[in-house]
């Protein structure tokens, strides 16, 4: 969707006869992005094995939640990061011929939609921590079906969003106000999630005197709310620069410096899907010492995703 609507906003920000970027500016960005996609693919993948393999123990349903905006964010970093780096490399430096086949154009936008998919995951799990807080019995006793109806939902609403984009493409005003809503609908709902969390846990007397469950609750709490704040400071060089491009169509840069700008943001963007687990193995001491003890390796048989994690 980004992709889309950077590409539209050519006629106002760039000359049609713009020469291509120097490939000496171009290697450097495309150095950049694939170690980002990479570490983002490794990170996550170990994040993955390492909730999956602690499920059992655990016995915390949210931990679903957390495992697919893992898989979400893998996504991101091995579908639509390659794909932002094939598309911006061929539009802007020529490294490679720009394929504009309208089918496959359509299939490079619906499958870099994972960025957006990821910030749409944390409006869920918002939601889900804002059950989590208000209902904190009824929450412990969930069934297991409705993390999984929640997760079916999840992708059910991302293919209605994937549809609607291709429906209204041709329509500037009508994407522009579809791209600003999968923005601000996402992150209203975390706002107002969070913020009656807040004031729930602040003024509540209740909730201080309750067992040790519940705090392991409020613990996460924190620790999403952490993940899903880096998540929206890396949404807004974005927003900014769109804003500033619809709101200000008399603004104009070069088509170098379009280039530059937009690999910036482009760069910060995905950096949404790597901050996750880095913000988990800052939160959780197992969970740092399980990916310390993986990447060396130890000789000494003792399995790291053995560990419990007590604290999230």
């Amino acid at each position: 969707m980004a992709a889309n609507t950077t590409h539209r906003n050519h006629n106002i920000t760039g000359e049609d006869d713009e020469m291509p970027v120097p490939a000496s500016h171009c290697i450097p960005w495309l150095f950049v992005h694939i170690t980002e996609c990479l570490a983002i693919a490794i990170f996550n993948i170990i994040t993955i094995i390492v909730f999956v393999k602690q499920r059992k123990q655990l016995q915390r349903r949210s931990t679903y939640l957390i495992i697919h905006l893992a898989v979400v964010d893998l996504l991101a970093g091995t579908v639509s990061g390659p794909l932002q780096i094939e598309m911006r490399m061929a539009e802007f430096c020529q490294l490679w011929n720009f394929n504009l086949d309208i089918s496959l154009l359509r299939l490079k936008a619906a499958l870099g939609f994972f960025p957006v998919a990821s910030l749409i995951n944390l409006a869920v799990v918002s939601l889900e921590r804002l059950h989590a807080t208000f209902c904190p019995f009824n929450h412990r006793f969930m069934a297991n079906w409705v993390y999984g109806a929640s997760i079916i939902v999840f992708w059910v609403i991302i293919a209605s969003m994937q549809a609607t984009e291709q429906l209204i493409a041709s329509n500037d005003l009508g994407y522009y106000i579809f791209y600003f809503l999968c923005f601000f609908i996402p992150l209203f709902t975390i706002l107002i999630s969070y913020a009656s969390i807040f004031f729930k846990v602040r003024y509540s007397r209740h909730l201080q005197h309750l067992g040790a469950a519940v705090q392991r609750d409020r613990k996460l709490t924190r620790t999403l709310f952490l993940v899903t704040l880096g998540s929206l400071f890396t949404w807004l060089p974005l927003i900014t620069y769109q804003c500033l491009l619809i709101f200000h169509p008399e603004l104009h840069i070069t088509f170098e410096s379009e280039f530059h700008v937009d690999m910036l943001w482009q760069t910060i963007l995905l950096s949404n899907s790597l901050i996750n687990p880095i913000i988990y193995a800052m939160r959780m001491p197992e969970l740092r010492a399980s990916i310390l003890q993986y990447f060396r390796r130890n000789s000494n048989h003792v399995n790291p995703l053995d560990l419990p994690l007590h604290d999230i």
